[in-house]
């Protein structure tokens, strides 16, 4: 289960963390009753010298995101962690979810890796394409609140989850799915929000600091999502679509061209010719989203 779903469950609270001495009460460590991770990894204890909670390691504690403290893990199997909103928790190891073995998991990387020297994709790069994703979700309401097409309804949707995949370093498929719909909300032609999708508030919007891991993670994410789509499209003849297919056929849309820039690491320029051949692999009926990922940028299978 995600974070979210967490969340939305009710997780049950217990003793406040402990404080190591000398710390007074308020002061570095955090003093709020703390929620215990409803995430299990399967066969975490049998894989736990993988998970060794090595200093700098990323982890979930079923509150919020922090990472392992220069103090790491002692004999007691008690944690420091360093909260990302500020402060401390002092926790024993099976109450926290090291976050990148739970995205292996949940969202792993295509294979496919343009280049293995650069671990960090420049941010002017990401911010781009969290603002053209913006924009064309913004011009896709346009178009349903013109024509009432459930094509550009669906185009909508994907855009404001490409949006939200950019917007958080760390979230997995049922985060993103969360935000998704909280983007896609601003598109509300009422209230003070819709304003937030105005030109001057999109250029100002910002992505999430992005690896070439993270880009690979949502490359594989977002074409297993136009997979999945395609799937279901593929087995009903178009004649025979309802509104329903056509606002999918709108998502796999945004889907695919999302995988491909994602592969491709984010970078300006035009990737018709990639996109056209991912398209192309999913018509086919290619169902493996490495094999449709490495197949489109393999120059020597076209």
């Amino acid at each position: 289960m995600s974070a979210a779903a967490a969340h939305r469950k009710g997780m049950t609270t217990t003793a406040k963390p402990r404080v190591q001495p000398g710390v007074p009460a308020g002061g570095e460590f955090t003093a709020y009753a703390h929620q215990d991770p409803s995430i299990t990894l399967a066969g975490f204890k049998a894989a736990e010298k993988a998970f060794s909670f090595r200093p700098g390691t990323r982890v979930f504690t079923g509150h919020e995101f922090g990472t392992v403290s220069e103090a790491g893990r002692d004999k007691n199997r008690n944690v420091t962690l360093n909260l990302d909103s500020g402060g401390q928790l002092f926790l024993k190891d099976d109450r926290l979810v090291p976050w990148d073995a739970h995205l292996d998991r949940v969202m792993p990387a295509t294979s496919y890796d343009p280049d293995p020297e650069t671990t960090e994709i420049d941010k002017d790069h990401a911010d781009r394409a969290l603002r053209m994703s913006l924009v064309r979700m913004r011009n896709a309401l346009d178009s349903v609140s013109r024509t009432g097409s459930t094509y550009y309804h669906g185009i909508a949707l994907g855009e404001a989850e490409v949006a939200a995949s950019l917007m958080s370093a760390d979230a997995d498929p049922e985060m993103i799915r969360t935000a998704r719909d909280e983007q896609l909300m601003l598109g509300l032609p009422v209230g003070p929000d819709h304003e937030e999708l105005s030109p001057t508030a999109i250029k100002k919007r910002s992505a999430a600091p992005l690896t070439s891991l993270r880009a690979r993670r949502l490359s594989r994410y977002f074409a297993s999502r136009a997979i999945e789509l395609q799937d279901h499209l593929g087995s009903i003849p178009q004649n025979d679509w309802e509104d329903s297919d056509w606002a999918k056929q709108g998502a796999v849309h945004s889907y695919s061209k999302a995988a491909v820039n994602f592969a491709n690491g984010v970078r300006p320029g035009d990737n018709q010719y990639h996109e056209e051949r991912f398209t192309r692999l999913l018509l086919e009926g290619e169902n493996n989203e490495d094999t449709v990922i490495g197949e489109t940028f393999d120059d020597t299978q076209w």
